[in-house]
């Protein structure tokens, strides 16, 4: 039987053992104790609940839906590849590894140690590792945008992903909570857990090794090996998991894989206080309660520009982080600590574009975030710093006002630039109109001292690698399945980790005796 209970913010706020109070009120022995939903009910301020559902009954084993080839027997001529280890590539490689396939994976960026490195150095001192940032390396961009695993994907998959996380060193609330976080600092531990399982299980993860050519059997248009950097791999299944950000493979691959645009957005990230938005959401601040993290928010509006404007990746408690691939150029992204404690809260504020609207060309929706990625560069000061500009000079028509309440959290650093240089007209008038319409729905997001910097360009990919419907193979090369964000079928960790595990199915499926 489900239970429900619904909390003051006081009673359950700041208790020591979440698990325990909830199993003294349930009369569920706390080893008994499921938590299969929390929530925060903030529709009737200041009267705001902190909702739980619980009960003791046996939850079905989320790997059933997931593992459907277990058991089996495959064809082992050759070990499938797998290019890419993000949440699509590292999901991809795991059940493949768990059907005893052993696959190799090729990684261009670091691993996450490494990585780390790189990040700091490009935070603190504006130099840019081409092949270890935010964008590239073990985990991919997720590992360094805070680790929110919100979707709106519908997938029986989900509860695998987070058992996954959650046994890798993920907090076991991911699980249950509406807003499942893992956070960064937590992420770094949980990808590092989860290649070190693939290996143990006969897989092979290489890293700082660059596909460099896909290449293809004389007697027709299906995978026979693949050529990297380092080594050629023999093969005839390969896993093409390649991020959002690899221009160069997509450059040099589209004709080969029939590659075409999609829509993707274009915007700024906006920055409040983050206790501000906790008022403003519910009443109270969260920083006055250990188990209550900082509200978040989702917007949408029409603009009178005709434009839609739309919030995404929202970040409590978080900051705003460098995440260009390339040099000379700034993209920002969000992220946010497990601990969601920052003094700013920042979501990116998007706008829909779609590159077909302007060129036939596919490639020229990467030619369009290059070009304004290198434009920000260029009007904040060629320093590796961000152009940034209070929402109150937007309004206004003016420019050049520093911040003087919500201060910039983007390292290496920010600096006031009239984005009007920046964004075409439309969109400059989508963000004051959008704007000022979200602020009738969050008291003081319309403040005049919110801090809108630029620019973000890469919240889901610009091309897609078309595929088979059913078989999620691509129509133009046997043997390959493209996958995740930067194939064009998913968008965030959650949704690109279900994507992973679905095209490693049906390879499976196609290696079957």
């Amino acid at each position: 039987m489900i239970k429900e209970f619904a909390f003051r913010p006081d009673e359950i706020g700041n208790a020591e053992d979440v698990r325990e109070f909830l199993a003294g009120k349930a009369r569920i022995p706390k080893s008994r104790l499921i938590i299969t939903k929390s929530f925060i009910d903030a529709r009737r301020k200041p009267d705001v609940k902190i909702c739980y559902r619980v009960t003791d009954e046996v939850q079905p084993d989320p790997e059933v839906p997931v593992l459907v080839h277990k058991g089996k027997k495959f064809s082992l001529k050759t070990r499938p590849v797998i290019i890419g280890f993000g949440p699509a590539g590292m999901f991809a490689g795991l059940i493949l590894a768990r059907y005893g396939l052993n696959p190799v994976i090729i990684e261009k960026g670091k691993d996450v140690a490494a990585r780390q490195e790189s990040v700091r150095v490009y935070k603190e001192l504006g130099k840019i590792d081409p092949d270890s940032n935010i964008q590239f390396g073990e985990g991919g961009a997720g590992t360094f945008s805070d680790g929110k695993l919100n979707t709106g994907v519908s997938s029986e998959y989900k509860a695998f992903i987070n058992e996954v996380f959650i046994r890798h060193g993920a907090p076991d609330d991911i699980a249950y909570d509406s807003h499942p976080h893992v956070g960064t600092d937590n992420l770094v531990n949980v990808v590092k857990g989860i290649r070190e399982q693939i290996i143990s299980l006969g897989g092979e993860v290489h890293f700082e090794e660059e596909l460099i050519s896909i290449d293809l059997h004389s007697d027709g248009d299906r995978v026979e090996s693949v050529t990297t950097n380092k080594n050629t791999y023999v093969t005839d299944k390969l896993v093409l998991a390649i991020g959002n950000s690899s221009r160069d493979f997509v450059r040099k691959h589209v004709k080969l894989l029939g590659i075409t645009s999609k829509p993707f957005s274009i915007g700024v990230r906006i920055e409040h206080l983050r206790h501000d938005i906790d008022m403003a959401m519910y009443g109270f601040d969260t920083a006055d309660y250990k188990n209550i993290f900082a509200a978040n928010y989702k917007l949408a509006v029409d603009t009178v520009a005709g434009k839609k404007l739309y919030t995404f990746c929202m970040c409590p408690g978080g900051e705003v982080v460098p995440s260009a691939s390339f040099d000379k150029a700034v993209c920002t992204n969000g992220m946010s600590y497990r601990g969601r404690n920052g003094v700013n809260s920042n979501a990116a504020l998007l706008i829909p574009f779609d590159p077909s609207v302007h060129s036939d060309d596919p490639l020229y929706g990467i030619t369009y975030q290059d070009m304004l990625e290198m434009n920000a560069y260029k009007i904040a000061g060629e320093s590796s710093k961000a152009p940034y500009m209070v929402y109150g000079d937007l309004v206004k028509g003016t420019s050049g006002t520093d911040a003087s309440t919500v201060f910039p959290t983007y390292m290496p650093g920010a600096v006031p630039c009239d984005l009007r240089q920046l964004l075409p007209e439309y969109m400059i008038d989508t963000l004051k109109d959008g704007i000022r319409l979200m602020g009738r729905k969050i008291r003081g997001f319309d403040s005049s001292s919110a801090v809108l910097t630029a620019v973000e360009t890469r919240s889901s990919s610009p091309v897609r690698i078309p595929r088979d419907r059913d078989s999620l193979e691509s129509i133009c090369v046997t043997g390959l399945y493209p996958a995740g964000e930067g194939a064009g079928y998913a968008g965030g960790i959650m949704s690109s980790a279900i994507d992973g595990i679905k095209c490693a199915n049906r390879l499976a499926e196609s290696m079957l005796l």
